[in-house]
């Protein structure tokens, strides 16, 4: 149940006061598992180091709008590995949720559109089966690709050998996860947005965006980023540019090293996703232009863990 000031919805609320800051936060005990039966006396919330009231709190969950990021250049024994457990990951949303497909490798393609029909998943999951992953110095073919894009608009194929090339796979997860934080940045107010990445955590030095261009549009969209780490990225996830993005954004990271585990972790994050606490507080006047503001998330109970994004950014961008 939604707890506020004034007794009403926190989604109704947050869809009409625009100075107020959402922020989702997880929290867990030693053995890794969520801790559900905190209350706001047991937050404390500060933004750049100044305490903040709690104005609203909530532990309703929240319907999702997500966005599933595949790596299509892993290795291809990892490759099988992930693809016998896609169809777990269709399973893990409710009825109320919405998601949408992309893959990547030099360039991200969308599969499936905003849908709630998990069946369009398993089909889209059941022809990736049938594609070919990515190859050395080329970038993901088979009857569904509809040629390389950036942000969106499609590269001209005359233009394509003037690109950079590469012996081994080109992989731009920068690229990736600024598709994604674009495809969710205007899905409806009252929802969790997250991206689900699948990936072993391999990057490129040909991405197009930044690491910051593309953290601070998942900051700026309220996205959180949940890994799942495979093949290689399952023992060094900490040093990869994915663990960046999850901290950053306030999500997690899963290395399951086994098939069974894996399929837990889907269901997992889509629980932890969903039924995330949720806290409120009012922003200070924010400047001409976008602000970037560190926040810090503190509960009184020791021996948890506190998972929330680092900051957010206030007022709106200059013309």
């Amino acid at each position: 149940m939604a707890q506020s000031d004034a007794g009403q919805d926190i989604r109704f609320r947050l869809r009409t006061s625009v100075e107020l800051v959402l922020v989702p936060v997880t929290v867990k005990d030693r053995d890794g598992n969520l801790v559900t039966d905190l209350t706001r006396e047991d937050f404390r919330l500060f933004e750049d180091g100044e305490e903040q009231p709690i104005r609203y709190f909530s532990i309703d969950p929240f319907p999702l709008s997500a966005v599933i990021l595949l790596d299509r250049g892993l290795r291809p024994s990892a490759a099988k590995v992930v693809q016998r457990t896609l169809p777990t990951l269709a399973s893990a949303f409710g009825p109320e949720d919405e998601f949408v497909l992309i893959v990547f490798d030099s360039f991200p393609r969308t599969l499936v559109e905003f849908t709630r029909d998990p069946e369009e998943l398993r089909l889209a999951f059941q022809r990736l089966a049938r594609e070919p992953s990515a190859v050395p110095g080329t970038t993901t073919g088979g009857p569904l690709s509809a040629g390389p894009r950036i942000n969106t608009v499609p590269i001209d194929p005359s233009a394509r050998s003037t690109l950079p090339q590469a012996r081994k796979s080109v992989k731009n997860v920068h690229d990736a996860l600024f598709a994604a934080a674009l495809a969710l940045r205007d899905r409806e107010r009252g929802r969790r947005r997250v991206v689900f990445i699948v990936s072993d955590g391999r990057n490129s030095r040909l991405n197009v965006h930044s690491f910051k261009e593309s953290r601070d549009l998942l900051l700026a969209a309220d996205v959180s980023v949940y890994v799942i780490g495979v093949d290689n990225a399952r023992f060094a996830l900490g040093t990869t540019v994915l663990s960046d993005y999850a901290h950053a954004t306030g999500g997690d990271i899963y290395a399951p090293l086994k098939q069974a585990a894996r399929e837990r972790a889907y269901m997992r994050i889509a629980e932890q996703a969903r039924y995330q606490y949720t806290l409120v507080y009012a922003a200070r006047p924010a400047p001409a232009g976008l602000a970037y503001r560190p926040i810090e998330v503190r509960v009184r109970r020791s021996g948890l863990t506190v998972r929330a994004r680092d900051g957010y950014f206030a007022g709106v961008p200059t013309r």
